[in-house]
């Protein structure tokens, strides 16, 4: 069997506080599931300020589980940035090597607002070329409709999942499941990652395109503040212009 390379990026954006508990136990039943000989993992955070690697291609039965000191929500979603640069992290990591089997799984539960060095198209045409290359990607969006910004990136409704994460049971399930998958295609007994309706439905997913379910959980709407009164600037008031650095730093894996 072909060795198989897992890399885990995931959201650490302040928004993920919210469900940081049921992200912590979900993820590590995903680890849990990853059993299959020969296999690598890596993780990788992002938010606005900063990208971490938490591990880089170790024996996921080695690889450290999340609690409360190891994954702390800030920030904001450069999903964009992040997403191209750890795909060229993986590529850059294999060097050369066309053997390795990759499993790439991005997770998410906002909408892309930081991204300042890439935009949908060049990660839609990274996608696409390293898809075509055999490469497996996952999209989970937790709370919203991962389908919208799946297209967007280039991945089709069978790589893409919405879960309900106002669901500890259907959060779990989701990232369980997807342990599962991972590891059925590393150990050669499928052929993709493709994600099916039964496993859809467990997660909650009322975005899927061709399921039915009940009306789509949506996150609390924020509360209003009041705009304040306008001051029209004067010359002192105006702020100098400055160079906007990257959202996520260039990184090796």
């Amino acid at each position: 069997m072909p060795k198989t390379n897992v890399t885990f990026l995931l959201d650490r954006s302040g928004s993920m506080e919210n469900i940081k508990d049921d992200t912590i136990g979900a993820f590590n039943a995903y680890l849990d599931g990853l059993t299959a000989p020969d296999m690598t993992f890596s993780l990788v955070q992002f938010d606005s300020m900063g990208l971490d690697k938490v591990c880089v291609r170790v024996e996921p039965a080695k690889a450290p589980r999340l609690d409360n000191s190891n994954f702390q929500p800030r920030g904001g979603t450069p999903l964009i940035d992040a997403s191209y640069k750890t795909i060229k992290a993986v590529e850059a990591s294999l060097n050369g090597d066309t053997e390795t089997q990759v499993v790439i799984c991005i997770q998410t539960d906002g909408h892309e607002n930081e991204s300042r060095e890439y935009g949908w198209d060049d990660l839609s045409a990274l996608i696409k070329e390293k898809t075509a290359l055999g490469w497996q990607f996952n999209f989970m969006g937790a709370s919203i409709d991962a389908y919208d910004q799946g297209r967007k990136m280039g991945l089709s409704a069978a790589q893409t999942m919405s879960y309900n994460a106002q669901d500890a049971a259907a959060t779990r399930a989701a990232f369980s499941n997807r342990g599962v998958s991972t590891n059925l295609y590393a150990s050669g007994a499928t052929m993709d990652i493709h994600i099916g309706s039964a496993e859809k439905r467990a997660a909650g997913d009322v975005y899927d395109p061709d399921l039915k379910g009940p009306a789509p959980y949506s996150k609390p709407a924020p509360v209003a503040t009041p705009r304040p009164p306008y001051v029209k600037p004067t010359i002192t008031q105006v702020p100098k212009p400055r160079t906007r650095t990257p959202a996520v730093d260039d990184f090796k894996l």
